[in-house]
């Protein structure tokens, strides 16, 4: 049987970042607190990276560590406004460079895109979202409130799915097919021709 790809989705967050391989869904809220704003955004990054690495510190069921193929990062909303947009614009090129240099292909797509891509719509609600993955994927997503991260998740599994079909190995599909033209209007990297090996 021939090897898989790993890819993972990030919808990151200052407050609730939603992580997804297309085998897990997490939400990690990290709210402000005491800590400084440098000290939240690096515990974000730490915590981003510990996934894009290896799923085994966030599920039983993994055998072994395997580092992302390929990530998939939800950009930035050209509607948004006020200090909280620059703050995440700075979390995202903070996770970029790493990966760059970590040498990890990674790929931002815009939220229009993703919700094209997942529902057909530009403008589809996060409602919306939630139900076509539910649709398509059987992700059941409804025992989770909204303040434990239930739409960032779905963010997250959208990003993955987008890049599990780039590389010609998407997900299980049951219901209707993704608009597929959405992945043509993404700056992809240069993909990789195969899974990378396991980290033993």
């Amino acid at each position: 049987m021939a090897a898989k790809f790993r890819v993972v989705g990030l919808d990151l967050s200052l407050t609730s970042t939603g992580m997804s391989d297309g085998q897990s869904v997490h939400a990690v809220q990290t709210a402000p607190g005491s800590d400084s704003l440098e000290a939240r955004m690096d515990r974000i990054l730490c915590q981003a990276l510990a996934f894009v690495h290896s799923p085994t510190q966030w599920t039983d069921d993994q055998p072994c560590d395997r580092q992302a193929d390929l990530v998939v990062i939800e950009g930035s909303s050209f509607g948004s406004r006020g200090s909280a947009v620059d703050q995440l614009a700075g979390l995202r090129m903070l996770v970029r460079h790493k990966l760059y240099l970590l040498n990890v292909p990674f790929a931002v797509v815009p939220p229009s895109t993703l919700k094209s891509y997942t529902t057909g719509s530009g403008q589809a609600s996060k409602a919306q979202m939630v139900a076509a993955l539910a649709d398509r994927h059987g992700l059941d997503l409804l025992p989770y409130k909204v303040s434990h991260g239930k739409y960032d998740m779905a963010d997250a599994y959208a990003l993955a799915a987008m890049g599990y079909t780039v590389l010609k190995q998407p997900l299980p599909t049951a219901g209707p097919p993704a608009r597929l033209a959405s992945l043509l209007t993404v700056a992809w990297p240069k993909l990789p021709a195969e899974p990378s090996v396991p980290v033993s």
